[in-house]
């Protein structure tokens, strides 16, 4: 087993109210498993991958990585883990505009200290496989919102992760766009042996998942 979250607990002050979002979500994902996550605008669904990609923390609960407990984990060894296990793709894209495609790809790479020589060569082979490779030194303004989001993935696949996140990953996308993007993140899931966990709204999206799970009143 790959993740295991048992009495994921967590809530968030407004004002004077403390809204609760998840309350007690016992979950798991599979090595290589696609695992969407549905429910209502508000249900808890982003709120659980901030929690599993360890950008945010549970107000109580266990969050296991390959049995490792990575709420016990110190502030440096969580961004470790989180440069060298976890790829995100979010509804924006958040590419840097000050970057090529390329080199916003390598980011990740670089920063794990891996060498510049070997980094651009994954990036590039990514570039082919996304089919941007004529894109490459085009920066982020220079290109298509579906074109953007295949560089964002591109990116979240670059340090080969065990888990990607994707939150809507879809969500601001044309139908067409939509379409490719689907296909080619299940086909590069398959290729690389990657789990993901994709919140969504999207019907046709999370009918191509291996398991759907829904979030219902914080619970799944």
């Amino acid at each position: 087993m790959l993740v295991k979250v048992e009495k994921l607990f967590k809530s968030y002050n407004m004002g004077e109210k403390n809204i609760p979002v998840l309350r007690g979500v016992d979950f798991c994902v599979n090595e290589g498993e696609i695992v969407a996550v549905m429910g209502k605008s508000g249900a808890g669904k982003s709120t659980l991958l901030n929690l599993i990609g360890t950008l945010d923390r549970p107000d109580s609960g266990v969050i296991e990585f390959r049995n490792e407990n990575i709420l016990l984990f110190s502030d440096r060894k969580i961004a470790d883990f989180r440069n060298r296990n976890l790829g995100f793709v979010f509804q924006f894209h958040y590419l840097l505009p000050e970057f090529t495609a390329l080199e916003n790809i390598m980011l990740p790479g670089l920063i794990r200290g891996d060498s510049q020589s070997s980094i651009k060569k994954r990036a590039c082979e990514l570039l082919e496989t996304v089919g941007l490779a004529d894109r490459a030194e085009h920066k982020s303004g220079e290109l298509s919102g579906g074109e953007q989001q295949r560089i964002a993935f591109a990116r979240a696949l670059v340090n080969r992760p065990s888990l990607i996140l994707a939150d809507e990953p879809s969500g601001n996308l044309d139908n067409i766009s939509s379409e490719n993007l689907h296909n080619m993140m299940w086909k590069m899931a398959r290729d690389e042996k990657t789990a993901f966990i994709i919140a969504t709204h999207d019907r046709n999206l999370s009918e191509k998942a291996d398991r759907i799970v829904n979030i219902v009143d914080g619970v799944i």
